[in-house]
């Protein structure tokens, strides 16, 4: 699947854009500050209902207007096109509507994976060094775009977590009424949820650390050996672990080749102990009045011989660390999927020595791949070496006027 136009209506600097673009790689150039990270948002953003830049929806509508639109129209190996729209309304209420070929989708996990996309940015490095909310959203992110249920999961999620902290308010500031009943149903059904998500997030980690790993051997020549582990409510890691170890069933349960009875299981005993570790902070919980621990909280540690990259890395380090994160997740997307993904890559590649370059363009060689960039002549030299031939088209960015050549 690659993109042939992108259409642009009140997003960012942009009142109006209708832009075709070519099936290999494109490279959009200009001076800073004049419009070429907002053609990649934009990408970004009708493909994955998520902008890299910011989790405000109303920043991306264009000053001094109330909605945003973006299209999209897509073409796969045999010929078929398709429309994916993306509107954003501010008034008069915030609203996302979401189209493919006209019609609306009313469900996200009905929309996410029409177009997978990867995208590397200056952003990424808080993968590495930011709070371990830059972690789960890029685990969260890569999931949803392999496994659409887990949309709906996370959905359920979140709205679980804001009911049962709004009963522990209410407990909080109302210590004369009996809220166990009611918080005894939201533990159970966190419980059962949770336990389905941690079940996604170890083994994608686990894929994320394999992959990840040989990436950043064949770039830093084995020198140093990163290490990718996942993180959630105490001591649920080991109850899942010490399970499948203790029945041989590790590799099957990684691969996805259990038994529906072997998933209960597991997900039956993470269960149980999710929701022991519930009731124990329950007291505490009421008192603070917000829940304590959850899944809410989940992290994965990324390593380096051993010691963590959040504390002890340079910044060369977690840029390469950041790059085979991003390698990663081409290839478990192409494995799963069975599609190679459009490339976003967002004011890096000028940042890379010619060593990750040469690792981020060889592992999209069939790959439709989007470039922005200030110097035109450094990247047309670049590619020239690093594609082996493949045809690039360029567009000049100047104060919002793209100019194809």
């Amino acid at each position: 699947m690659f993109i042939k136009n992108i259409s642009l209506e009140n997003f960012r600097n942009y009142e109006r854009l209708d832009l075709d673009v070519g099936p290999s790689v494109n490279i959009i150039y200009g001076d800073n500050a004049q419009g070429k990270t907002s053609i990649i948002e934009s990408i970004y953003a009708a493909c994955s209902v998520a902008s890299h830049k910011t989790n405000k929806d109303q920043d991306m509508i264009r000053l001094g207007c109330d909605k945003y639109q973006i299209k999209l129209l897509l073409e796969d190996s045999d010929g078929y096109k398709t429309e994916l729209s993306d509107e954003y309304f501010e008034s008069p209420r915030p609203k996302r509507v979401l189209k493919q070929d006209g019609l609306e989708i009313r469900r996200i996990s009905d929309y996410i994976g029409v177009c997978n996309t990867v995208i590397f940015a200056p952003e990424d490095l808080n993968i590495i060094k930011g709070a371990p909310s830059y972690r789960r959203k890029f685990l969260n992110t890569l999931i949803m775009k392999v496994s659409p249920t887990y949309v709906d999961l996370i959905g359920k999620i979140n709205h679980s977590i804001n009911q049962k902290n709004a009963v522990l308010k209410q407990a909080k500031f109302d210590p004369g009424k009996d809220h166990n009943m009611e918080l005894d149903y939201w533990d159970f059904y966190l419980a059962d949820l949770s336990s389905e998500l941690i079940i996604y997030r170890y083994r994608f980690t686990h894929m994320l650390s394999e992959y990840a790993k040989k990436h950043h051997a064949g770039i830093s020549s084995s020198s140093e050996d990163l290490e990718i582990s996942y993180s959630s409510i105490t001591g649920t890691v080991s109850v899942l672990e010490a399970y499948l170890t203790e029945n041989d069933i590790f590799d099957g349960f990684i691969s996805r080749n259990l038994s529906q009875g072997d998933y209960e299981r597991i997900k039956g005993i993470l269960s149980s102990h999710i929701l022991a570790k519930f009731r124990s902070v329950r007291v505490n919980d009421i008192e603070k009045g917000i829940s304590s621990i959850g899944v809410n909280k989940d992290d994965i540690e990324i390593s380096l011989n051993g010691l963590s990259m959040r504390v002890f890395s340079s910044q060369g380090q977690q840029r390469t660390a950041a790059l085979a994160l991003k390698l990663a997740e081409l290839e478990i997307i192409r494995k799963i999927v069975s599609t190679t993904p459009v490339l976003l890559l967002d004011d890096v590649f000028s940042e890379l020595d010619l060593k990750r370059r040469v690792s981020l363009v060889s592992a999209m060689k069939d790959a439709q791949i989007f470039i922005t960039c200030t110097d035109k002549s450094f990247i047309a030299d670049e590619l020239s070496q690093l594609t082996e031939g493949r045809s690039a088209r360029y567009f000049k960015v100047s104060q919002g006027t793209v100019t194809p050549e």
